[in-house]
């Protein structure tokens, strides 16, 4: 059993242990819990400019193959970037709101920094898109 004294615990002969150093680092690891949690549990998101394309023709000649620069299948969830210059990464896996989820795995010569351009299926869609600023939140990093 142990008895406390002061700012003292003793339990029996183990020994005697600081309650002010006991406290001063259980505050340490609490603030060290925080800042982990805040760092790296909370979403990452960037306000882009996305417009969007359809992989056909209309929107992708002399490049229309159906496939994406890194030789997926074009098609809905398939998000052209600015590797270079943008806040994204080819591989990225990510959330577009007011589109939904997506892979950044295509690039387009007028996508240059803080843009995005996201795929539809069909021209008319893509169409009706237009030009929108959206968060884009990126929950998984290649």
């Amino acid at each position: 059993m142990g008895t406390v004294t002061g700012y003292v615990v003793r339990y029996g002969d183990e020994g005697r242990y600081n309650m002010k150093n006991l406290t001063t680092f259980v505050l340490i690891l609490m603030l060290l819990s925080i800042t982990y949690a805040v760092v790296f549990c909370t979403p990452k998101y960037f306000e882009l400019t996305a417009t969007a394309y359809y992989p056909g023709s209309e929107s992708c000649y002399p490049f229309d193959d159906g496939f994406t620069a890194t030789g997926d299948v074009a098609g809905k969830g398939s998000i052209a970037i600015d590797p270079k210059n943008g806040p994204l990464k080819m591989g990225d896996k990510v959330f577009v709101v007011g589109y939904g989820d997506g892979v950044c795995n295509d690039v387009g010569s007028a996508i240059k920094g803080w843009k995005i351009d996201v795929c539809f299926d069909t021209y008319e869609e893509a169409k009706e898109w237009g030009v929108k600023l959206v968060k884009v939140y990126v929950l998984e990093v290649k």
